[in-house]
């Protein structure tokens, strides 16, 4: 028996329906859910139109499963079809059933009010279907552990199973029919099972009367003297054929008459046969019904005269004696199981607008945990509203777009629609398909409680004028269709017809021929609607002045000219193709102006599932150009950045999966115009100049994501100028030049990053804010990063790169051409250099030569040093503290004063003209002394704090006694994995995004256990720290650490990988104090750490410290 979490693979999946044109667009909708990875790509997926229409449901079973297993058999190499590939395979047919007059794409394809929950992975999202809902019941909740064999289910109901289902599939059972408990007055109108006290069926029966219900009834007691709790067993539209009984229905397809269920009878000119799966087909199954009685179809009777009096089809007694008999001999042997599912509930779609408002605003399948686990419900599904949205619980707005105000009184139903507001509906009212060309005959306009107006694209056929066209139909919540129009009961637009025909002058020859007698006459078959006019534009103005217009002779004679079509002719003629394609492209625009929004004001919602989702729909063209244009029109560079990331997103989803990793090199020549243009600030032509070189990038998987690559290098150079706004906040005051040949001379600590770090990543620390709790470290009791610089006589740059002096390199730069190559990282001295340009000692570009601003600005020029003891990738910040060493060192020696907060901004301008990117971090960590707390607001022009957090002696003691650093000897985060998290979280994937909230949270928590001396409470910041930069960088824990940290774990409050993790250094808060020699003894018993080494680590109490060679002598 499966388990709760399993699902079932299925191998093919054959959806009926009743039409070529239908099958064309269901095949192309199941196709996108696959694509979608709501069906596994291994699984078949066929649409079966039935051989002619109303073959019913059993003859289209059994032609949809020859036509499965005639793929699965040439799949196989068979070139027959050969029934074994029955013995293996787990195949789910679903009957879509007939049109319905409250879905313009029938009841299977009815949506629902709720959506998918937006997963980990960011999944495609798409429009909730009841044909998703069933399929979903039955892939997760009944199907799990089943054998192989056919699963069928009608698509004409909602079923609501809220519980687990236990099935016992060890019986060797034909058949499992399921079955749900319903009250009388409910199975009245339905099929029941007649189940024997071994659980198998003795009998279906139909609408049946007192004695058939008694027949039927569940064994629980009802209520005393409430016999209105009795229940039956109710047919639930859903069951199971076993290999053996599909093997043996499948056998049938040769045998004449039922070879006329089939296409090959189709094929072959023979006359069609109409059989029910019920009652034709599993009938035969039933323990206690003779031969005699089946053959002769007694037992179904009732059925026959509902549902098979007119049909034109083949049922003559001859003919359908000889089909069950052949079924007979094929069945009979076996039996078939029931399966009673207690707390489940069977919602029939009727045609009535009553039932269907209390099926979507009270829908029963929001209380089923199960698949609320992997749908949210909501009463505003897929929709964009503009202005003020006024609506009640029980109303319901579903893939509508709604320009201004709308308000909704209670159970009233918007679907479809393209509105501009005002727009009112009363209680009990439904709109749907209404067009934004239409819309404007109902806008302001009140409309009355109960009405019901709909749209329809109809397919007319070649014999009329237009081939499509759209028509509105009205009608009231409180009409029936079928009831004759002389019985009082009868209304439309809920009043009797005689108000509606005094009220507008319509005469009734006007709606029904007069050759059709009253006793024909209903609402189903009233000719209202008009669809056509020789000389003026008919529709929804007609279908209001039906509604609720009075007698105009003008308007009336305008309507009776029209040619109109009955309900009847309509449901008969949609054009279901183009019905489930407006439905898509509105899906469109709604995803398209949400994704604006959501750029535009730069919140954290994703909108990679509707990117997917608009590639697979065949939207990608129109979905780059929309982008294109939100990166053009903005005046903020971080919203341009983000949109041009989004871009890169969109590219990705269309190489499908396939041509390599998403990260990598964006450098290729053929678009470094469009970046130049973007380096220059001319935003517009650079966004231009992409989309013209992306159009050259289309071809194929491997393009598509090497352009994704430059579109990710395009919005870095975004996120840089959005970075750059830090310059406003730096501010530094000419002073007095130091004496020359004096080395000014800077040393600074290490930074550990205790908590919050990724948070002052750029974009996330100006799109969410950042904060991060940072201690400046002393390593082994000294300051292990540095700078000094000197001026000199000669009037160049001596930069010299390395601190031994005999293997140091030495640069001199004499042209101010020299500088140039500073945006390249790689390049030699590259740091240096654009440390010079962004402290302004020098002016680059400029049309002054080196040599001459030196000479007026300096009288010489400059020699300058740095130095680090720690190792490359320590993730001790040692890039960002050193690039503060050089900037301070650089304005001191060129005659500038300046405080901390400046430095802290100069290094993130300093790290965006080197293209390095970075946050903010390192340097409060590495410039202030002692422990700070960094925060950044989420907005531009981008503004960083800090705050010291304040310790007692005995805290700061604890520090120094319990802290411990550990080099592990590993290379530290891949650059790649950077690309990975900006990705995400432009992305907006919903863990990053909660993620990056609570590293905030995190730090401010880690900060007051600093403050209050709880050092425990630090180590679980740290520890709950270290479980954050997994979530952004996952696969930044090598498996030595993780052996590491577990020995440890017993001994340690908290422990961490320093900075983006992947290496470096790890830091450890012990339990004992002084604990450097037992981490070291712990450590060595771990494999692989023969070369790691442990240092001991004190608090900096002076931070950044810089002075002048003179100074230092006097001191």
């Amino acid at each position: 028996m499966g388990g709760q979490d399993e699902i079932t693979h299925w191998t093919a999946i054959a959806v009926t329906c009743s039409s070529q044109d239908i099958a064309g667009a269901v095949q192309r909708e199941i196709e996108i859910r696959q694509k979608k990875g709501f069906i596994s790509s291994n699984t078949l997926l066929l649409t079966v139109e039935d051989p002619q229409a109303r073959v019913g449901s059993g003859g289209a079973t059994l032609n949809a499963l020859l036509v499965v297993a005639e793929h699965l058999s040439q799949q196989q190499g068979f070139t027959v079809v050969n029934s074994d590939v029955l013995l293996t395979a787990r195949i789910l047919i679903l009957h879509l059933g007939r049109n319905y007059s409250f879905s313009t794409c029938g009841k299977g394809f009815m949506n629902i009010p709720a959506q998918r929950l937006a997963s980990k992975s960011t999944k495609p999202d798409d429009l909730l279907t009841n044909f998703d809902c069933i399929l979903d019941v039955i892939t997760s909740k009944l199907s799990p552990g089943s054998p192989s064999g056919v699963w069928v289910s009608s698509t004409d109901m909602l079923l609501h199973i809220p519980d687990p289902v236990q099935v016992d599939w060890s019986t060797d059972a034909g058949a499992v029919a399921f079955s749900v408990p319903a009250s009388e007055d409910y199975a009245k109108h339905h099929g029941m099972y007649r189940i024997n006290k071994e659980g198998y069926v003795d009998d279906i029966m139909y609408q049946g009367g007192p004695t058939a219900m008694k027949m039927c009834q569940l064994p629980s007691e009802p209520a005393a003297g409430d016999s209105s709790k009795k229940e039956v067993s109710l047919v639930a539209g859903v069951v199971f054929l076993s290999v053996r009984a599909a093997e043996q229905l499948l056998s049938l397809h040769v045998l004449t008459p039922l070879d006329a269920c089939t296409y090959m009878g189709l094929d072959s000119g023979v006359k069609p046969l109409q059989l029910s799966l019920f009652f034709d087909i599993l009938l035969a199954l039933c323990c206690d019904v003779s031969e005699e009685d089946y053959i002769s179809g007694e037992p179904c009777k009732t059925y026959d005269n509902i549902h098979r009096k007119n049909s034109t089809y083949e049922t003559a007694d001859s003919m359908m004696r000889l089909a069950r008999s052949l079924i007979w001999k094929a069945l009979h042997g076996l039996k078939m199981k029931a399966v009673l599912l207690p707390s489940a509930s069977h919602h029939y779609l009727t045609e009535s607008g009553s039932d269907f408002l209390k099926l979507m605003t009270l829908c029963p399948l929001r209380e089923d945990g199960g698949l609320n686990s992997y749908y949210s419900w909501d009463n505003i599904i897929s929709t964009y509203v503009e202005g003020k949205s006024n609506t009640t619980e029980s109303s319901i707005l579903v893939n509508s777009i709604i320009e201004g105000d709308i308000e909704m009184a209670s159970k009233s139903v918007v679907s479809h629609c393209h509105l501009q507001g005002p727009i009112y509906l009363s209680k009990d009212s439904i709109l749907s398909g209404i067009s934004y060309e239409d819309c404007k005959v109902i806008q302001g306009v009140k409309l009355p409680a109960g009405s019901i107006i709909q749209g329809f694209h109809l397919n007319l056929g070649s014999s009329q004028k237009y081939l499509q066209a759209k028509v509105y139909v009205v009608f009231g919540k409180m009409d029936d269709f079928k009831v004759l129009c002389q019985k009082g009961t009868s209304t439309f637009c809920n009043s009797p017809w005689i108000v509606f025909l005094n009220r507008t002058g319509i005469d009734k020859d006007d709606i029904w021929p007069s050759q059709m007698t009253d006793y024909e006459r209903t609402l189903f078959n009233a000719k209202l609607f008009p669809v056509w006019h020789n000389r003026e534009s008919v529709g929804l103005k007609e279908v209001m002045w039906l509604l609720q217009g009075e007698s105009d002779p003008v308007t009336l004679d305008r309507w009776r000219s029209s040619w109109r079509m009955s309900l009847k002719e309509i449901m008969e003629s949609i054009d279901v193709a183009t019905e489930l394609q407006k439905r898509r492209d509105i899906f469109y625009q709604i995803g398209q102006l949400s994704m604006k929004r959501i750029l535009q004001q730069c919140l954290n919602v994703s909108p990679v599932p509707f990117f997917k989702s608009a590639v697979i729909e065949g939207y990608a063209t129109e979905l780059l150009t929309s982008l294109d244009k939100i990166a053009q029109e903005t005046d903020s560079p971080g919203v341009a950045a983000r949109t041009l990331a989004c871009i890169a997103d969109v590219l990705g989803a269309m190489a499908g999966g396939k041509g390599g990793l998403r990260s990598g090199p964006a450098g290729n020549q053929r678009w470094s115009h469009a970046f130049a243009l973007l380096e220059q600030g001319d935003r517009t032509r650079g966004v231009i100049a992409l989309a013209e070189e992306r159009s050259h990038w289309l071809v194929d998987p491997d393009h598509l994501l090497r352009a994704a690559r430059h579109y990710e290098g395009a919005a870095q150079i975004l996120i840089r100028q959005a970075v750059m706004t830090a310059r406003k906040f730096i501010s530094t005051e000419n002073c007095e030049l130091p004496p020359r040949d004096k080395w000014t001379i800077a040393s600074c600590p290490a930074r550990i990053d205790v908590s919050g770090g990724w948070s002052d990543t750029p974009p996330i620390t100006y799109e969410n804010g950042g904060a991060v709790v940072d201690a400046a470290v002393l390593l082994d009791g000294k300051k292990p990063i540095g700078a000094k610089v000197r001026r000199i006589e000669e009037a160049h740059l001596e930069l010299v790169l390395g601190t031994d002096p005999s293997t140091a390199q030495r640069l001199i730069l004499t042209k101010l051409s020299d500088l140039a190559d500073y945006t390249n990282p790689q390049a030699p001295g590259a740091l240096l250099k654009a440390a010079f340009c962004c402290a302004e000692v020098v002016t680059f570009p400029s049309s002054q030569e080196l040599k001459d601003q030196l000479i007026e600005k300096y009288e010489g020029g400059f020699e300058l040093m740095t130095w680090s003891d720690l190792p490359t990738g320590s993730g001790l910040g040692t890039s960002s503290i050193l690039a503060g060493a050089i900037i301070a060192v650089l304005w001191k020696a060129s005659g500038k004063t300046f405080d901390n907060l400046s430095l802290i901004h100069a290094v993130l301008h300093l790290e965006q003209m080197l293209t390095t990117g970075g946050g903010w971090q390192d340097q409060v960590g590495g410039l202030l002394p002692g422990l700070n707390i960094g925060r950044s607001e989420g907005q531009l022009p981008l503004e960083v704090t800090a705050t010291p957090i304040p310790i007692s002696e005995e805290t700061r003691e604890k520090f120094d006694q319990h802290f411990v650093l550990v080099y592990t000897g590993k290379t530290r985060l891949a650059r790649n994995l950077l690309q990975d998290v900006i990705r995400n979280w432009y992305g907006r994937l919903p863990q990053i995004v909660t993620n990056c909230q609570k590293l905030k949270e995190n730090a401010e928590m880690c900060a007051k256990a600093f403050e209050e001396g709880d050092i425990k409470k630090v180590g679980d910041c740290m520890n709950t720290y270290w479980a954050q930069k997994k979530v952004m960088a996952p696969g930044c824990e090598p498996l030595l650490v993780r052996r590491m940290m577990d020995a440890l774990l017993p001994h340690v409050h908290g422990q961490a990988l320093a900075g983006a993790g992947g290496g470096g250094f790890m830091y450890i808060l012990t339990k004992e104090p002084g604990a450097v020699e037992r981490v070291k003894q712990i450590l060595s018993t771990v494999e692989g750490t023969e070369n790691i080494t442990v240092h001991q680590v004190a608090l900096d109490q002076t931070g950044l410290e810089v002075t002048v060679e003179e100074e230092m002598d006097q001191s």
